[in-house]
C-alpha cells in the first residue's frame, strides 16, 4: 500500500463552510417570476423585441444584445413550429389521399367479387336448370 504525501479529503455530509453562496447572487438580467414574459413563441420573441429597443434607446447596449439573442431565440422557436404544422398539414393531406384511393381500390375489388359471385349464381342456376331439363329428357326417354 503506498502512503501518500498529500492530506486525505474528509467527505463530510455536512460541509457548510465550504459551501459557495454563488447561486444567490441576483443576475440583473435574469427575468424573476413576476417579470417573467408568457405567450406564444411570436409574442415572447415581440416584447423581447421591445424591452431590446428600450434598453437601446437608454443606452444599454449589453442589455439590448441581452434581449436580442432572447428574441432570436423565440423567433427560431416560431418558424420550427410552424415549419412543423405545415409538415403535419401536408402528410394529412397525403394519408387523406391514400385512403381514398384505397377506398377506391377496396370498393372496385368487392365490386370485382360481387359480379364474380353473381355470375357464379347464374352459372350454378343454370346448370341446375340444365340438369333438371336432362334428368326430365331421361326419364321420358325410359
Amino acid at each position: 500500500m503506498r502512503v501518500s504525501n498529500t492530506p486525505k479529503r474528509h467527505r463530510s455530509r455536512n460541509n457548510h463552510s465550504r459551501r459557495n453562496n454563488n447561486s444567490q447572487k441576483l443576475n440583473p438580467y435574469e427575468n424573476n417570476k413576476e417579470n417573467k414574459i408568457k405567450g406564444n413563441a411570436i409574442q415572447v420573441h415581440e416584447k423581447y423585441q421591445s424591452l431590446a429597443r428600450d434598453a437601446i434607446s437608454s443606452g444599454d447596449i449589453i442589455k439590448a444584445e441581452y434581449y436580442f439573442q432572447h428574441a432570436e431565440h423565440y423567433h427560431r422557436i416560431h418558424k420550427l413550429s410552424q415549419s412543423n404544422h405545415i409538415d403535419k398539414k401536408q402528410k394529412n393531406v397525403v394519408n387523406i389521399h391514400k385512403d381514398k384511393v384505397d377506398e377506391e381500390k377496396d370498393n372496385t375489388k368487392l365490386e370485382e367479387k360481387n359480379d364474380i359471385k353473381i355470375n357464379d349464381d347464374i352459372l350454378s342456376k343454370n346448370d341446375k336448370a340444365k340438369s333438371k331439363i336432362d334428368t326430365s329428357n331421361n326419364t321420358q326417354d325410359k
